[in-house]
């Protein structure tokens, strides 16, 4: 099988209508998942995740069955990544890729900007204009930049949730609807919980000071910040790698062939 697979509509080498607003006004919503020895990992949550995307900006739902045939047509096997992208012209375009392994757990560089979330487009929607934060972090010359609310609070990175550790307790932002919760959050949350590692949702101030900071998603799982605005940060610490590991033991227990 090709070490890149692109579905769109279902079928290998197809394009796009060139009048697709989803091309012509950036009207999409996509979700990520990935993996672990060809086993999608949470694939429920993020197919779920993807529909309340799309009801929420009123965009064409393909539904399951169209999403789990072009799911069986990719190769899956090993540690790969999926993308799934819905248009407004009610398009579905289906990606299969390997993981670029150097970006799971790589120390990142970090900006805080301010942001004030848009009335009209939730944040829990993730949508294709989020890519307006990735030339922010260009513009920077960062890895990622993190979102602070009006209020002074952390709310999310471009590409990524935040963990933080504070005073020795572990935190991360509670959602009041104004960012997108990952997949890789939740799980994250559930690691935490289930090692008996103490864990709170709580509203995170952008000036710490933080013994820890971290980004977690899909594809980079949790990664250390080593530079917040210029100053360096310690990166990856005792409680940074307690949670890490929790997560690896859950991701083999949720991906265990034959669960």
């Amino acid at each position: 099988m090709p070490t890149k697979q692109i579905l769109v509509n279902g079928v290998e080498d197809q394009g796009v209508p060139g009048d697709d607003p989803g091309l012509l006004l950036g009207l999409t919503v996509f979700d990520t998942l990935r993996t672990y020895d060809g086993v999608p990992f949470r694939l429920l949550q993020h197919l779920e995740r993807l529909e309340r995307s799309a009801e929420a900006l009123s965009l064409p739902y393909p539904g399951r069955v169209a999403l789990d045939a072009d799911l069986a047509q990719l190769d899956m096997s090993g540690d790969r990544m999926v993308r799934i992208t819905l248009t407004a012209g009610g398009n579905r375009i289906v990606s299969c890729s390997d993981i670029n392994q150097d970006r799971v757990g790589a120390s990142v560089r970090v900006r805080t900007i301010a942001w004030s979330p848009s009335p009209w487009l939730p944040g829990i929607v993730k949508h294709g204009n989020r890519a307006v934060w990735e030339l922010a972090a260009a513009h920077y010359q960062v890895d990622e930049v993190l979102l602070v609310g009006p209020g002074g609070q952390l709310l999310e990175a471009n590409r990524s949730n935040i963990f933080a550790v504070i005073d020795g307790e572990l935190v991360t932002p509670v959602s009041q609807g104004d960012f997108l919760e990952g997949v890789t959050r939740r799980a994250m949350l559930d690691a935490a919980n289930l090692s008996g590692l103490p864990i709170r949702e709580c509203q995170v101030p952008a000036d710490g000071p933080f013994d820890e900071l971290y980004l977690s998603s899909t594809l980079k799982e949790l990664a250390p910040v080593i530079e917040l605005d210029g100053k360096p940060l310690n990166g990856l610490g005792p409680v940074g790698e307690r949670l890490w590991v929790a997560f690896r033991e859950l991701v083999a227990a949720e991906t265990e062939p034959g669960r």
